[in-house]
C-alpha cells in the first residue's frame, strides 16, 4: 500500500488545534486515515503572530523547521527554531509554539506511536503548570548540506549496499542515538543518476521532497515527483527511486518504527537471483 500527494493540494484540517490556536494551518500528508498504522506526518504554517496554546502528546515527536522562525516553549529545551533547526519533543513534555517574526513559519512534524483519529492522545494544559512538570529536556540540533556525506554506493544501513544504491547520501537526524525510540528522522539526497532498486520493509517510510525531480516506483505504478510532492509506502509495500534529471533531488524522509538490526530492506532483484540460484544448485535425477 502506498500513497502520494503535493503540499499544494493537501486538505487544510485543523483538528484539535482549531479552538487552541491562532493563525495556524496544518495538512495531515500521513496519519491514520490515509492508511498507516504507525505514524503521523503533519505540515505547518504559522503566521506572523500566531500561537499554538500549550499542550502535551502520549507520543514522540520530532519537529523539522522548512522556514522561518519558531519559537517553541518548554520547561526544558525550548527556545528558537530558524530554517533546518530539528528537534525531538518526549513524550509527556508541556510545550507551546509561537511566531514572533515578521514572515510565516512553516514546519514538519513526525508523531509516533499513531495519534488515532479522535486525537486522544494530545491534550491542552495551562501553561503556567509546565514548570513543575517533571519530564525529559528537548532534544535539538541544525542540520547543513555540508553534513551529508559525498554520494556512494553505500547509505550507512543494514541491508544496503552497492549492488541496490548508486549516488547516493543519509544524513541521520533523529534515531536512538539522538533519543529517539519510536522512529528515524533523515535527509537524503540522490545526484543525477542516484537510484535505488525496488526494495521493501518492516516498516513504514514517508518522503517530503525539497529539491529536484525524482521518478519513484510505487507497488509498480511509477510516479515523477517534484519539490513539494510527498509520498508514503506501507509495511511490504515495494518502491523504488531513480533520479533521471539534471540536478540533485533531496527530501525528509521517515522510518517507523525504527528498523531492525539487520535486514533493514529487502530487494526485490537480490531475492530473485538467490531463488534462481538455489533452484539451479538442486541437482536432477538422471
Amino acid at each position: 500500500m502506498h500513497l502520494i500527494g503535493s503540499l499544494d493540494s493537501a486538505a487544510m484540517e485543523p483538528g484539535i488545534y482549531a479552538e487552541a490556536s491562532r493563525g495556524l494551518s496544518r495538512k495531515p500528508l500521513v496519519n491514520a486515515g490515509l492508511g498507516s498504522i504507525h505514524q503521523d506526518l503533519t505540515w505547518l504554517e504559522l503566521e506572523p503572530g500566531g500561537v499554538v496554546d500549550c499542550h502535551l502528546h502520549a507520543f514522540e515527536q520530532a519537529i523539522y523547521v522548512l522556514s522561518g522562525a519558531l519559537r517553541l516553549e518548554a520547561p526544558r529545551g525550548g527556545g528558537p527554531l530558524v530554517a533546518d533547526d530539528y528537534c525531538l519533543l518526549p513524550v509527556g513534555l508541556p510545550h507551546g509554539l509561537r511566531n514572533a517574526g515578521d514572515l510565516p513559519v512553516r514546519w514538519l512534524e513526525l508523531s509516533a506511536p499513531n495519534c488515532g483519529e479522535e486525537g486522544w492522545a494530545t491534550a491542552f494544559v495551562d501553561d503556567r503548570l509546565t514548570g513543575g512538570v517533571a519530564a525529559e529536556a528537548v532534544r535539538r540540533a541544525h542540520f547543513t548540506l555540508s553534513q551529508m556525506p559525498e554520494p556512494s554506493a553505500t547509505i550507512g544501513l543494514a541491508g544496503f549496499d552497492g549492488s541496490n544504491v548508486a549516488g547516493a547520501s543519509l544524513r541521520m537526524l533523529v534515531d536512538g542515538d539522538f533519543g529517539a525510540s519510536q522512529f528515524n528522522m533523515m535527509r537524503l539526497a540522490y545526484v543525477p543518476g542516484g537510484t535505488i532498486a525496488e526494495h521493501d520493509h518492516a516498516f513504514e517510510e514517508a518522503f517530503l521532497f525539497l529539491e529536484g525531480e525524482i521518478e519513484a516506483v510505487l507497488d509498480g505504478e511509477t510516479y515523477l515527483l517534484k519539490a513539494g510532492d510527498y509520498c508514503w509506502s506501507g509495511v511490504a509495500s515495494m518502491h523504488g527511486f531513480t533520479n533521471h534529471g539534471e540536478e540533485p533531488v533531496r527530501w525528509i524522509e521517515t522510518q517507523v518504527p525504527q528498523p531492525p538490526s539487520k535486514h533493514q530492506a529487502r530487494f526485490r532483484g537480490d531475492w530473485d537471483r538467490l531463488v534462481r540460484d538455489a533452484a539451479g544448485s538442486v541437482e536432477t535425477p538422471g
